[in-house]
């Protein structure tokens, strides 16, 4: 695939995500016009901009920003199965958010998503420590660190719910399953701050990721430092998916599903990968979100059910294709 097709493959992606938010805004248990929201009327902007449209948009951050992520991981280790999730990255958030809330702390304005955040970056450090060997950062070890550390967060986390006051578990296990509720433009400015950093770190590095999904061997006779790569890689990969995960909870199949879905459609190379991951994510969970959002309104479904739905019958056909 030269530059041409990919021009097209983003105006593609680009044309949809623009439709997407657009319907998505516009899509709720009540009907609300953007005409009457742009003629004045303050009911109707409230919940049109205030309300639904800053919802999307946390939506396609988040989107982008796991799919970043997917897309990022499954390079680095070269391993198409590799995501946040495996890795423990999702994990030390959701056992973060999980002691607050076994704490009775959960009530304190804005501490889940400190702690959750906070509990990713830790996860990250841990593994990246446990997957080094003789100066060195084996991929499988790194596999094997993320599933480890993903066995001890969900005891912690079930021992955490234990403890947790009955009047908090509700919310809890809400974060638990994934959920765009109450997102406002401040997530928006924090995540989008978060992403557009990561973006061009991971830019900054794309040719060098390229080279290293060819192997590491390749990749060092070519100049590359390929323990730098790994390090800026992982890092940068791991704060914008803590900052997601803080913000909305665990979504599941994200970062497995769009990277996927892309090669099946584009070209493997990583510098193609990007743009159109960053651009497939948010299609993908946008429409997820407003699918939980109205499939039986007023009843509001989790966001990570939905994903989860779509991605376990995509990978069993994956499976069973032997791709």
């Amino acid at each position: 695939m030269g530059e041409v097709a990919l021009k097209k493959g983003v105006l593609l992606l680009a044309i949809l995500l623009v439709a997407i938010i657009i319907a998505a805004a516009s899509l709720g248990a009540a009907h609300v016009s953007w005409r009457s929201a742009l003629s004045g009327d303050e009911t109707a902007r409230a919940v049109l901009i205030r309300i639904r449209l800053s919802r999307v948009v946390v939506a396609a951050l988040i989107g982008a920003t796991l799919a970043l992520a997917g897309v990022t991981f499954q390079t680095l280790l070269r391993n198409p199965l590799a995501d946040p999730f495996i890795l423990g990255v999702s994990g030390g958030a959701a056992c973060g958010a999980a002691v607050v809330t076994a704490l009775g702390l959960a009530r304190v304005p804005g501490l889940v998503p400190v702690v959750a955040f906070a509990g990713a970056c830790g996860a990250t450090v841990a593994v990246f420590l446990v997957a080094r060997r003789r100066g060195r950062t084996d991929t499988t070890r790194l596999l094997l660190s993320g599933l480890i550390l993903n066995a001890l967060f969900s005891a912690i986390i079930l021992i955490a719910f234990a403890l947790a006051p009955a009047s908090d578990m509700s919310s809890a296990l809400r974060w638990m399953m994934g959920s765009l509720a109450g997102a406002s433009w401040n997530d928006a400015i924090l995540l989008g701050s978060m992403f557009v950093v990561a973006t061009l770190i991971l830019v900054f590095i794309a040719n060098d990721l390229r080279m290293l999904a060819f192997g590491e061997d390749d990749a060092r006779a070519h100049g590359v430092d390929v323990e730098r790569v790994k390090l800026i890689g992982f890092g940068a990969a791991s704060i914008v998916t803590g900052a997601a995960v803080a913000v909305s909870g665990i979504i599941g199949f994200v970062g497995l599903l769009v990277p996927h879905l892309v090669r099946l459609i584009w070209r493997r190379d990583y510098r193609f990968l990007l743009p159109l991951c960053v651009l497939a994510g948010p299609v993908l969970l946008v429409a997820s979100d407003t699918v939980a959002r109205i499939a039986i309104a007023p009843v509001e479904l989790p966001v990570g059910a939905i994903t989860a739905l779509l991605g376990v019958p995509f990978f069993l056909s994956l499976l069973r294709s032997g791709r």
